[in-house]
């Protein structure tokens, strides 16, 4: 008997990170998976621009998957901490994080940075060895979700039916229509959302976060006694903080230097306009035109490279990214809009993809379709208040980097330089200076899906299942296997 007839069949939107990632893990645990992605292949596997942040908790996940320290020992740069700076010319250092040996060790995985094009080669490798079925030059019209059953549906007129849509399609995502309709119809406001608004002053009124990223070959820098100063020992981003914006940069990787630059709202200029990686781009005079302020070597970097991408992320604050009758999740950037070029936004993403590829392989395939409801509840339970706060962090830093001159940004950079002077710190001191940074990157997607599990499936609770099954690092018989 063909056990993919009682396994659920996954329809994943979007072939990027968070897409792929799902992908293997949902066929691993035992799924039927079919990712529809509206590029052609050649295009995805040709992108050469940008870059992801894998913090700590990212690294960890990342390590369980096959491969990965040879990818990051030849593909990334390891980061060993932030220089903080006041855009002046010349430009101020205020402020410095070391990733100290002791924090390293602590969160047990380092920061890493990788160009994009080499971690997403990497996951499309993993699917296709698992034999994931890929819809490439498939765009998405419309997803069919008030029927048993779902179905996406081609521009070209094709339709994909199965029991799962997960929208990985990013921030422009056409799967998020589904939740956004939803919620537009409520009659009234869910309670989640007059809770997200309690407390979260920065997050309400900031509805868009708009930026551009220049991807710059390291040899370009090299040839150039004064930019090659910034390819510091120990590889620190350098971020520099303007009037309402900032700058960040740093190596990723052997050949890559990536430059990013950052605001609240939507640009004001025609030229500004949110672009697809696979665009040529738009000329980089669009960048050069909004740094006035800004160090000479951060002009000078700009001019090294002609192109550069705007990204536009609107802030949609969904309430569930689940839809109502459980047909359609959403994961990654399509659910939320987290600070699009901090250290967060693809691994939060990444986080998502586990989570979901979790609790979808507790059970056996069979006893995952009879109980999608409960795990997909379970997803939302664990997922909304981790990206809420990672929302909330994104949002409060960015205000804080782009403070205006005044009170308030001498104050932020007088606290930036007690961070000066911590070489031989006691614990007592790191921690206290550490403590937002190192409660974010101990999150472990593993230890909430098995502490939701625990309560509210183990056996005599809520949920039971006579036909639990043992798979490697997951939960078993009920119990959490480490």
């Amino acid at each position: 008997m063909d056990p993919s007839v009682d396994a659920l069949k996954f329809i994943i939107v979007g072939g990027g990170i968070a897409g792929l990632t799902c992908a293997y893990l949902l066929k691993q645990a035992g799924h039927q998976v079919v990712v529809l992605e509206k590029s052609p292949l050649a295009e995805q596997s040709a992108i050469h621009h940008g870059g992801v942040k894998i913090p700590p908790y990212m690294t960890r996940l990342m390590k369980e998957l096959p491969g990965t320290e040879e990818l990051l020992k030849t593909k990334a740069a390891n980061s060993t901490g932030i220089f903080f700076y006041q855009c002046n010319d010349p430009a101020e250092l205020v402020g410095k994080l070391i990733y100290a040996e002791e924090i390293i060790k602590d969160l047990g995985a380092d920061f890493y940075l990788i160009p994009h094009k080499d971690l997403h080669n990497y996951l499309l490798a993993l699917c296709n060895n698992a034999a994931v079925e890929f819809r490439y030059d498939f765009e998405v019209e419309d997803i069919i979700s008030d029927r048993p059953g779902p179905a996406v549906v081609g521009k070209s007129g094709e339709s994909v039916s199965g029991d799962i849509v997960i929208g990985a399609d990013g921030k422009n995502s056409v799967t998020r229509k589904v939740l956004l309709m939803e919620r537009d119809e409520a009659k009234k406001p869910d309670v989640d959302d007059a809770n997200d608004s309690v407390g979260n002053p920065a997050f309400v009124p900031l509805k868009a976060l708009a930026g551009a990223t220049l991807s710059i070959p390291v040899s370009l820098l090299q040839s150039d006694p004064e930019l090659a100063s910034l390819l510091t020992e120990g590889n620190y981003r350098a971020l520099y903080m303007g009037n309402g914006s900032n700058v960040a940069m740093a190596r990723y990787g052997p050949d890559l230097y990536l430059l990013e630059f950052t605001y609240p709202g939507k640009p004001l200029e025609s030229d500004d306009k949110d672009e697809d990686w696979l665009s040529s781009g738009t000329p980089t005079k669009t960048v050069l035109e909004k740094v006035e302020e800004y160090d000479h070597r951060i002009k000078k970097l700009l001019q090294l490279v002609p192109r550069c991408h705007w990204n536009i992320q609107n802030v949609h604050n969904l309430s569930r990214y689940v839809s109502n009758l459980n047909q359609v999740v959403v994961i990654g950037d399509a659910a939320h809009a987290i600070y699009i070029n901090g250290s967060n936004n693809t691994a939060a993403a990444f986080e998502d993809a586990f989570t979901l590829g979790r609790l979808f392989s507790i059970l056996s395939p069979s006893d995952s379709k009879s109980n999608t409801s409960f795990l997909l509840d379970g997803y939302q339970h664990i997922r909304q208040k981790r990206t809420k706060a990672l929302e909330k962090s994104g949002t409060d830093n960015m205000v804080l980097l782009g403070l205006p001159p005044g009170p308030e940004r001498d104050g932020r950079n007088n606290g930036f330089r007690l961070t000066l002077h911590l070489e031989g710190a006691d614990d007592a001191t790191l921690e206290r200076v550490w403590k937002n940074y190192i409660d974010r990157m101990h999150y472990e997607s593993r230890d909430e899906v098995s502490e939701w599990w625990m309560n509210w499936a183990r056996p005599g609770g809520n949920f039971e299942t006579s036909s639990w099954v043992r798979i490697p690092g997951a939960i078993a018989t009920g119990n959490v296997s480490n």
